[in-house]
C-alpha cells in the first residue's frame, strides 16, 4: 500500500464507531502476509491457487511462473546452469514476495523443491503454509506423458516417488495445515476447505 493509500484508508475510519474501525484496522492486518501452498510437483498447486484467487477473492501468485517471467524456462534453466542455480534463483524470488509489503491478500504457489533450500524454508517458518498432500496414484496422469519436469525423466512415476519421499518430512514439518488432495476430491471443496483454515487462522482459532 503507497503511503497516499494508506492515509486514505485511514481517513475513512473516521465517520465509524470504535469496534468498526477495529475491524478494518483488522483486515488490512489480515492482508498482510502471503499465504504459502507447498507440495510435490503435480500436487495441483497452481489449480488449487487459482480456484481460490477466482472465488475468494485473493491475488495468485506462482513462484515458478515469475522465474519464467525473469529468467526464462524453467527446464532450460536446469539445462544451461544446473539445479544449484535454480534453486538460487528459486529462493531470491520467494524471499522478494515474502518481504514485499506491496504482496497483500496473496495466495503463493512454490515449486515442488523449494522448501528443500534452507534459505526458504527458514522464511516460511514464519508464514501461513498449506501442505497440498498427494500420493503417485493420484498425480500419475499429470506426469506420465509430460516432458516439461526435468527431475522426473526418464521414469516419472518412479523418480516422482522418490523425489516425494525424500521431501515429505520438510513439507510436513512447515506445514500449518495439511490438505488431503488423495483421490478424486472436487477443486471447489479443497478450496473451501482451505479458505475456512486461513479464515480461523486469521482469527486465532488455530
Amino acid at each position: 500500500m503507497t503511503p497516499r493509500s494508506r492515509e486514505h484508508a485511514i481517513d475513512m475510519t473516521g465517520g465509524l464507531a470504535p469496534n468498526q474501525v477495529r475491524e478494518v484496522q483488522e483486515t488490512y492486518i489480515e492482508k498482510s502476509r502471503p499465504v504459502v501452498i507447498i507440495g510435490p510437483m503435480a500436487a495441483g498447486k497452481s489449480y488449487i491457487g487459482t480456484h481460490l484467487a477466482r472465488f475468494y477473492g485473493y491475488e495468485f501468485i506462482d513462484s515458478d511462473h515469475l522465474i519464467v517471467d525473469k529468467y526464462g524456462e524453467v527446464s532450460q534453466i536446469f539445462t544451461d546452469f544446473g539445479e544449484d542455480e535454480f534453486r538460487r534463483i528459486e529462493a531470491e524470488i520467494i524471499r522478494e514476495v515474502l518481504t514485499s509489503p506491496s504482496r497483500r491478500n496473496t495466495i503463493f504457489s512454490l515449486g515442488g523443491g523449494a522448501p528443500m533450500t534452507p534459505e526458504t524454508a527458514e522464511l516460511l517458518r514464519e508464514e501461513t503454509v498449506i501442505y497440498i498432500k498427494v500420493d503417485a496414484e493420484t498425480v500419475a496422469p499429470r506426469i506420465i506423458h509430460g516432458r516439461a519436469r526435468p527431475l522426473l525423466q526418464p521414469n516419472p512415476i518412479e523418480k516422482w516417488s522418490e523425489i516425494f519421499e525424500a521431501r515429505r518430512e520438510r513439507f510436513e514439518e512447515l506445514a500449518s495445515y495439511t490438505l488431503d488432495a488423495r483421490g478424486g476430491r472436487s477443486i471447489s471443496d479443497m478450496a473451501a476447505e482451505i479458505q475456512n483454515f486461513i479464515l480461523r487462522s486469521r482469527k486465532g482459532q488455530v
